[in-house]
């Protein structure tokens, strides 16, 4: 949970628009947790009552790639009061950093190398979750989606692919193609590739899910380079 821009009317959330304007008076963690369960209680009633599961997407970058003291807010939060399943989805770091550069939310983060000790470090603290690699669910959507349902108890859409997109999400700011398929990877320097092959960080996160430790390689052109 973080102070982040809100849509530009909303009228029924005077505190987003608050907490917007006015990042300094933003209370603190402990205070920002008991306000979201509160605001989040009634979006949980409406849902239970409708026959709705609710799914929340948490916002890990809030809690491990910012100024802040890397932790498990919303679920620390949400524990007091919901009994929670939770899941882990993980992308290759490399195309995450190009896109998290691309997008500008790199302020507080040193380097790749520094960005892959905090990935470390987020996967530390969810080791006891299920996870999922984003590049299966690219090559996969219908199995992965279904096996992430059955992870979280709730029913499979089989049709979900005819209308995934049409749901806006918190946290939605990366390219949106139309359809469920690989993207090309954003370009890139020399210098990072050599950033990408210093990286212990990297290489042991490499060596655990399956990527190429010591190439970087260039989707556009499709060309492996080695390093």
């Amino acid at each position: 949970m973080t102070v982040l821009d809100v849509p530009h009317f909303l009228p029924i959330d005077p505190l987003a628009q608050l907490l917007s304007n006015y990042p300094q008076l933003a209370p603190d963690d402990e205070n920002l947790q008991r306000l979201f369960c509160e605001r989040l209680e009634p979006v949980a009633e409406t849902c239970q009552k409708a026959g709705k599961h609710l799914v929340l997407r948490d916002h890990s970058h809030s809690d491990y790639l910012t100024d802040r003291e890397p932790r498990t807010r919303l679920a620390d939060a949400l524990g007091k009061y919901y009994e929670l399943r939770r899941i882990v989805t993980f992308r290759n770091p490399i195309d995450a950093w190009l896109s998290m550069k691309a997008s500008g939310f790199d302020n507080h983060v040193l380097n790749f190398s520094d960005y892959c000790d905090r990935v470390l470090t987020f996967l530390e603290d969810h080791t006891h979750l299920p996870l999922w690699r984003y590049e299966d669910f690219v090559a996969r959507p219908e199995t992965i989606i279904a096996e992430i349902s059955k992870s979280l108890d709730v029913p499979f859409d089989p049709s979900f692919l005819s209308h995934f997109a049409e749901k806006t999400l918190t946290g939605d700011s990366g390219r949106k193609p139309k359809e469920i398929t690989e993207l090309p990877r954003r370009d890139y320097s020399e210098s990072f590739a050599e950033e990408v092959a210093a990286s212990e960080s990297f290489g042991i996160i490499a060596n655990r899910f399956g990527y190429a430790a010591r190439s970087v390689v260039r989707s556009q052109r499709a060309v492996r380079r080695r390093i």
